[in-house]
């Protein structure tokens, strides 16, 4: 069978049977995907593209009854149903928002970004103790000279250049990146700073599917930084002195469980999110950890190898997909409660091993151990989608 063939036939097999036992449908679309992570919603309906080997298929995840579900998808729906506690429909008591939006920001997605900003204020609201200005800041690669002289955006603006390069000829439009997340003082006002840069010549038709948590995940870093707000100003010791109170899963992963649970609005489109995503970090372009992850004592051994972004070059990007999968466990095993003891007890200054005893009574190994089942049955429901 000729190489094009093979993978036409698991295009067709993907769409048609159970991934790692998780179902899947084919989207009704005739248009061939362009991109992987290329999404739709009709009627509601969350789609997107799973991208094999240079070729692309709509999927969707049907809905189930619960009783259906495998161990895996239970503990996912347990999180997600967790951290839907958090919304609230009623006027925000805590979050005071200000917008700071480019005459450049795409005009299709300007309304778009500030729903999600909205959306997020309404799980988040509850984690503020005192009534808090966050400011919202959406540009684009045309407000360089904007950033640069800014007195907050400015911090990192030299970091955006790559993007920049690329989004003025029409590359990488697929991606928007965080553009600020923190929560500080600046001219003796103590505020929250939140936002995202887009491409100018991005649309909903060039973005992937991961754009859409963005806005939460950067957001949900101010609500971090309100809990760690006094330590912050003591400073950390040594190279890895942050990393020993926010450990890149913490910081980085969690958010990330948090921002796909607010971002997706249906637990079909949630489980849709996580196959995507991390097929995304599967195969032989994806860093070597991710393809390591293939028993629960290398899943263990990977935990220990990034906690310290000084251990491994691929630490920081790794604690994204394999952080998000093990918060999820914990909320599902702990509640949205035991999470936010995690949060709040910040504030405690203790390094996070310690919070984590405090706040849920396991330690950072105990923690390893019982998550590594959940990652590595995260890892093995995307395999075989990149080949």
């Amino acid at each position: 069978m000729k190489k094009q063939a093979v993978v036409a036939f698991l295009l067709a097999t993907l769409t048609t049977t159970a991934l790692a036992g998780v179902p899947i449908n084919a989207a009704p679309f005739n248009q061939p995907c362009k991109f992987g992570g290329e999404f739709k919603v009709t009627s509601g309906k969350l789609s997107a593209c799973l991208w094999v080997n240079g070729n692309g298929t709509w999927i969707q995840y049907p809905k189930r009854n619960e009783k259906s579900l495998n161990t895996y998808e239970k503990t996912k729906l347990k999180a997600y149903q967790e951290v839907q506690k958090l919304y609230t429909p009623d006027p925000l008591k805590s979050i005071s928002l200000n917008y700071d939006i480019s005459e450049n920001f795409p005009i299709a997605l300007k309304q778009r970004y500030i729903n999600q900003t909205q959306r997020a204020s309404q799980f988040y609201d509850i984690f503020f103790t005192q009534p808090t200005i966050v400011n919202a800041y959406y540009q684009t690669e045309k407000d360089e000279k904007y950033l640069s002289s800014h007195p907050i955006l400015s911090r990192d603006s030299e970091s955006f250049q790559s993007w920049f390069t690329d989004w003025k000829k029409g590359h990488s439009l697929e991606h928007n990146i965080g553009l600020v997340a923190s929560y500080f003082t600046s001219n003796g006002k103590t505020e929250g700073h939140t936002g995202v840069l887009v491409g100018a010549q991005s649309s909903e038709k060039t973005l992937r599917l991961y754009s859409e948590q963005v806005v939460a995940h950067e957001y949900f870093h101010v609500v971090q930084d309100f809990y760690k707000y006094s330590t912050d100003q003591l400073g950390y010791e040594g190279n890895d002195g942050f990393d020993r109170y926010y450990p890149p899963i913490f910081r980085e992963g969690s958010a990330n469980t948090i921002s796909f649970a607010v971002s997706m609005k249906s637990f079909e489109d949630y489980i849709l999110f996580y196959q995507i995503f991390l097929s995304e970090n599967k195969g032989k372009y994806a860093p070597a950890i991710f393809n390591s992850l293939t028993s629960n004592a290398k899943i263990i051994s990977a935990l220990k190898l990034i906690e310290k972004k000084s251990n491994s070059p691929d630490a920081h990007w790794a604690a994204y997909p394999i952080g998000a999968l093990v918060f999820e466990w914990l909320i599902a095993e702990y509640g949205i409660e035991g999470y936010k003891s995690i949060i709040r007890n910040q504030e405690l200054g203790k390094p996070f091993a310690e919070n984590l005893k405090i706040s849920v009574g396991i330690s950072l190994d105990q923690l390893y151990r019982k998550a590594a089942p959940h990652v590595l049955a995260g890892f093995k429901a995307a395999k075989g989608t990149t080949l």
